[in-house]
C-alpha cells in the first residue's frame, strides 16, 4: 500500500491518466492489488478458452494501448511477439496495434533539427520539406535535399516524447515490482526482467545514433549483393534525435500489380527478403525486426531497399549453435535431444516434467518434419509450438520471441508477392549452409585456439578456489542458501490467517467479559453505564462480524 501510495505521488498526474483509461476500457483488473495467494482475477478469466469476452477484452486493450500512447504501443508490439506469454486471442490484437499518429507542430520540428545539427534548416538542407512523409509515436519522415543536390529522408523526434516514455518506463518498472510481490505467477514470468528488456529496447529506438549504427552495420554486410539496398547514413547531419540517411525511392513491395507490371521478378524480391533474414541471422548476427510491407520498396533496377531498423534482433554465437543443434535434431526427430537443446537454451522451469514434454515434442515432430511442406504453413507450426510452451510454461529467451515473430512475418508478406510459396524450401539451402560452416575442421580450429588458454588459467586458479572451500569446511563456515519461490505467498498467508486467530479470540473474550461484567453491574439503559455498555457491545459485535466475513472469504 505505501509503495502504491509512493508510486502515485512520484507520477500523480500521468497514473491517474493510466487508471482512468483503463477504466474507461473495462481493465481495471489490470491495476486492481493482488490477493494473499497470489491470484489475480483476471488471469482466471484469460486462462479460459479464447470466447466473447477475453475475445473483448483484447480488444480494450488494443484500444486502451493506443490510447496511452507511444510507450504502450511499443509494449503492446513487443507482447505480440510473446505467443509463449499469452493467449492467441491476444497476440492477435496486439499485433494490429498501430503507429500511426497526427503529425507534430512544424515548428516544433524545425526547433528540434536545428537544435540538434547546430544550425538553421536552410543552411542544413537545400530544401526540407516540414509536411511528413510519415508521422508515427516516436517520431516523423520528412523529405529533404542536401547542398550537393542528394535527395535524403529526415528522421526526427517528435517533441516531449523522450521525457513521456521516460515517465512510463519509471511507471511499469514500479508497478512490476509491486506486482511481483504480490503475484506468485508473475514472479515465475520475471515481469520485471521483461519491462527492463522492454525499457532498453524502446530506449535504443529513442536513440537515432544506434539506428544509424544498425544502418551501416547492415550496409557494409550487403554492399556487395546487388539485389539489396540499404540506405547509407549522412554522418554529419545525424544526432541522437535527427537521423539523416539516403532517399531510395521506389515501388511498395507489396503493390503485386505495379511491380509485376514494371516488370519486376516477385520471386526473386521473396528470395532477397528471405536472404537479408537468413543471412542477418546466421553471418552478422542480426536482423530486422520489423519486416512489414511498409519497410519496403522496390527500386527502378528490381533491388530490395531496406528502411527503419530502429527495431533490429541480435543473436549472439551460442545462441547459434544452439539453434542449429536444435535444427538438426530436429531433423532426426529425436525428441530426447529436442529437449536437451531446449534446456540448455534456459527455457525450463523448476519443476517441469521432462517426460510429458518429451511426448509433446515427439507427437509435433511426427506431424511436420518430413511432411509436404505445402500442408504446414510457417505460422501454423509456430502456433502449436508455442501452444506446448505455454502449456509447459517454457520461458523463450526474447531474442528467439522476437526471431518467431519476424519468421511469420516474413511468411505473411512472401505469401502476399505469391501464395503458393513455401518459404521452408527457400530458407532450406541457407540453413543446410549454415550447417556445412558448423561441422567444418576451420569452424572448431578458430572456436578451440582460446581454450588452452582456459584451460590453463582454470588449472592454475583450482588449488586455490579448493582450498579456500576446504579452510571454510574446517571452520565450519560454509553455507549454503535455499530460495523457496513461494515463501512471501506463504508467510503473508500465515500472517493473514494468525491474524484471523487473533482477532477471534479478542472478539470472544471480549464478549465473555462484557457478559460478566453485564451480569456483576446490570446497567439501566439511559444511563452513563448504560451508553458505555451498549458501545462496547457493538464494537465486539463489528469485530465478531468481521471475524466471519474474513473466514467465508477466506
Amino acid at each position: 500500500m505505501i509503495e502504491t501510495m509512493f508510486l502515485h505521488r512520484r507520477h500523480a498526474r500521468r497514473y491517474r491518466q493510466i487508471v482512468r483509461v483503463l477504466l474507461s476500457h473495462g481493465l481495471g483488473g489490470l491495476i486492481a492489488p493482488f490477493d494473499p495467494r497470489g491470484r489475480h482475477d483476471a488471469e482466471q478469466e484469460d486462462v479460459q478458452p479464447a470466447g466473447r469476452v477475453t475475445a473483448r477484452r483484447a480488444r480494450h486493450l488494443h484500444r486502451a494501448l493506443e490510447e496511452l500512447g507511444p510507450t504502450f504501443v511499443k509494449l503492446g508490439q513487443i507482447l505480440s511477439t510473446r505467443a509463449d506469454l499469452l493467449p492467441p486471442v491476444y497476440i492477435h490484437e496486439l499485433e494490429q496495434l498501430q503507429d500511426a499518429v497526427a503529425p507534430d507542430d512544424p515548428a516544433a520540428i524545425r526547433r528540434i533539427v536545428e537544435q540538434e545539427l547546430g544550425g538553421s534548416i536552410e543552411s542544413l538542407y537545400t530544401s526540407f520539406s516540414l509536411v511528413p512523409l510519415a508521422a508515427a509515436s516516436i517520431g516523423e519522415v520528412h523529405a529533404a535535399t542536401l547542398h550537393d543536390g542528394s535527395e535524403v529522408v529526415v528522421k526526427v523526434q517528435r517533441s516531449g516524447v523522450a521525457a513521456l516514455i521516460q515517465q512510463d518506463l519509471s511507471i511499469l518498472a514500479d508497478v512490476a515490482r509491486i506486482a511481483e510481490q504480490r503475484s506468485a505467477k508473475l514472479r515465475q514470468h520475471d515481469v520485471s526482467g521483461l519491462i527492463r528488456e522492454f525499457s532498453w529496447t524502446i530506449r535504443a529506438e529513442l536513440d537515432y545514433q544506434h539506428e544509424a549504427r544498425n544502418l551501416e552495420r547492415f550496409h557494409r554486410a550487403f554492399a556487395s549483393n546487388p539485389a539489396i539496398r540499404i540506405p547509407a547514413v549522412v554522418r554529419d547531419l545525424t544526432t541522437s534525435r535527427v537521423l539523416t540517411m539516403e532517399r531510395i525511392d521506389g515501388i511498395p513491395i507489396d503493390d503485386v500489380q505495379s511491380l509485376r507490371g514494371a516488370g519486376h521478378d516477385t520471386i526473386k524480391l521473396i528470395e532477397s527478403v528471405i536472404q537479408m533474414l537468413a543471412e542477418g541471422i546466421l553471418d552478422i548476427g542480426l536482423f530486422h525486426a520489423d519486416p512489414h510491407p511498409g519497410n519496403f520498396v522496390v527500386d527502378q533496377d528490381g533491388a530490395l531497399v531496406v528502411y527503419d531498423f530502429g527495431m533490429v534482433g541480435s543473436i549472439d554465437e551460442r545462441l547459434r549453435e544452439r539453434l542449429l543443434l536444435l535444427t538438426l535434431a530436429c531433423a532426426e526427430r529425436d525428441s530426447s535431444r529436442i529437449v536437451d537443446e531446449i534446456t540448455q537454451l534456459g527455457a525450463v522451469q523448476p519443476g517441469w516434467d521432462r517426460q510429458a514434454m518429451e511426448r509433446d515434442i515427439s507427437y509435433l515432430v511426427g506431424q511436420y518434419v518430413g511432411a509436404p511442406l505445402e500442408s504446414v504453413p510457417l505460422p501454423m507450426i509456430v502456433g502449436d509450438v508455442m501452444a506446448m510452451m505455454r502449456r509447459h510454461r517454457l520461458r523463450l529467451p526474447s531474442e528467439l520471441a522476437l526471431l518467431a515473430k519476424t519468421a511469420t512475418m516474413a511468411e505473411s508478406l512472401a505469401r502476399t508477392l505469391d501464395p503458393q510459396l513455401n518459404v521452408i524450401e527457400l530458407v532450406d539451402p541457407t540453413i543446410r549452409h549454415a550447417m556445412k560452416r558448423f561441422s567444418s575442421l576451420g569452424f572448431w580450429k578458430d572456436r578451440l585456439r582460446a581454450r588452452p588458454l582456459e584451460i590453463a588459467l582454470l588449472g592454475a586458479s583450482l588449488p586455490g578456489h579448493i582450498q579456500r572451500i576446504l579452510s571454510r569446511i574446517d571452520r565450519n563456515d560454509l553455507t549454503f542458501h535455499v530460495h523457496y519461490e513461494e515463501l512471501p505467498e506463504t508467510i503473508q498467508g500465515l500472517n493473514s490467517m494468525v491474524n484471523r486467530l487473533a482477532l477471534a479470540i479478542l472478539s470472544a473474550a471480549g464478549m465473555i467479559g462484557f457478559a460478566m461484567l453485564y451480569l456483576a453491574m446490570q446497567p439501566t439503559f439511559g444511563s452513563w453505564h448504560g451508553w458505555l455498555f451498549g458501545t462496547v457491545f457493538l464494537a465486539i459485535a463489528v469485530m465478531t462480524l468481521t471475524v466471519l466475513v474474513r473466514i467465508w472469504r477466506s
